[in-house]
């Protein structure tokens, strides 16, 4: 497991549920597949292993990561206004 993620991690608990209200306030990153995602990404778990945070969509371009095609979350309307 990565150890940055524990059950007391409230993005990994955000993931985990799909909490939509957590969209926009950051968006992690699939080291297996190099896809980011909205915590609320209706697309299959990742491991925990494999799962990086990132503050920003673009901090997750810098690091490699391309946007999921499912939950979009390089669109504008997903971030909160502070992104």
């Amino acid at each position: 497991m990565n150890p940055d993620l524990t059950e007391d991690d409230t993005r990994w608990q955000a993931v985990r549920t799909r909490d939509a209200a957590m969209d926009g306030h950051f968006v992690y990153g699939v080291l297996s597949t190099r896809i980011f995602c909205r915590p609320s990404c209706p697309s299959r778990p990742a491991r925990p292993e494999n799962v990086t945070f990132y503050e920003t969509r673009e901090a997750a371009r810098e690091g490699g990561f391309r946007a999921c095609l499912r939950c979009r979350p390089d669109k504008p309307e997903t971030w909160a206004e502070r992104l």
